[in-house]
């Protein structure tokens, strides 16, 4: 039965072809330049942009109030929740402009942490779907780029990984935790090697987010997805980006095969991402994120992986 599962996925072949994500969600869009045209957006103050960015210096992370309205939110999680269940992983929800054009309410801040001319790099990227089960949980603890050069010397980040959840996200359902910097032993000289003990259990800090709202840290943060409980009533659904300076490339300090031939582009209305680029990010995303695959998708992780080795950079 998996055998036939399979072979008939849409993964194996329709989905090289445009027409079948414009089929699978008319009401979404598949452009060159999916920042040309971005929704009416919640725009952050200046007084938001420079309190989360001294959060950011501080803490090593930001909380930022809700960049997309609730019922977009909502509409975007529901597209990806037709995917799990089409047995589709959650990244590939970024074939659609809408997914990359929800992050353009976060510019001034990202302008003000990583400068001007910050990019992102395509292939550093995700979804997540935490279904509303007991024991269901997001990624464990890990630092995202433990490495010192990832900071500037006076405490902004080189490198942000933005995560926009599209649901509700609590305790029940598998929110995000962190160590805060300034609370964290190994913060900054040993957070490439040092222990992950803690002197004080309370310094951990729970981050429930609304629909629509944004988390950010920089990559040396200690951080991590919660684990459902009984009582969570609605998955947990996110999309996370990496953003990094204009002087920053990651594929130096963090080499992987998949980032070769993914060059940073500048974050703008500018942004060409043909649907060809999108179909070889999201193959690179699942080169360097898919430990839970094979789990998450048991009838149909070899489609995936076919998928991705089929549309790698270079390939």
């Amino acid at each position: 039965m998996i055998a036939v599962l399979q072979s008939a996925h849409p993964l194996r072949h329709a989905a090289s072809q445009i027409g079948y994500w414009r089929t699978l969600h008319p009401d979404l869009t598949i452009t060159g330049r999916p920042l040309a045209d971005t929704p009416a957006l919640p725009v952050l103050t200046r007084a938001d942009v420079g309190r989360l960015a001294a959060d950011t210096v501080r803490e090593g992370y930001f909380h930022a109030p809700q960049v997309i309205a609730p019922a977009y939110a909502a509409r975007l999680a529901r597209v990806v929740d037709n995917l799990v269940r089409n047995g589709i992983p959650p990244v590939f929800c970024l074939v659609y402009d809408e997914f990359w054009n929800m992050f353009a309410g976060l510019d001034p801040l990202l302008r003000a942490l990583l400068g001007e001319g910050y990019r992102l790099l395509p292939a550093d990227i995700w979804a997540w779907h935490v279904a509303p089960t007991e024991g269901a949980s997001g990624w464990g603890p890990h630092r995202d780029l433990p490495r010192l050069d990832a900071l500037r010397a006076d405490g902004r980040p080189r490198v942000v990984n933005v995560w926009l959840p599209l649901t509700d996200a609590g305790p029940d359902n598998a929110c995000m935790y962190v160590l805060p910097a300034h609370l964290d032993p190994n913060f900054p000289e040993h957070v490439d090697g040092g222990r992950f003990g803690l002197e004080d259990w309370q310094n951990i800090r729970a981050l429930p987010a609304h629909a629509g709202s944004a988390l950010g840290w920089n990559t040396q943060v200690l951080h991590w997805g919660g684990r459902c409980s009984a009582r969570a009533t609605a998955p947990r659904i996110s999309v996370g980006i990496y953003f990094r300076s204009a002087d920053c490339d990651l594929r130096r300090p963090a080499p992987d095969p998949a980032r070769t031939g993914c060059a940073p582009l500048p974050f703008g209305p500018a942004l060409a991402l043909p649907f060809e680029a999108r179909l070889e990010a999201i193959a690179g995303a699942l080169d360097l994120y898919n430990k839970r695959i094979p789990s998450d998708f048991p009838t149909t992780w070899e489609a995936i992986f076919a998928f991705a080795r089929r549309h790698r950079r270079g390939t």
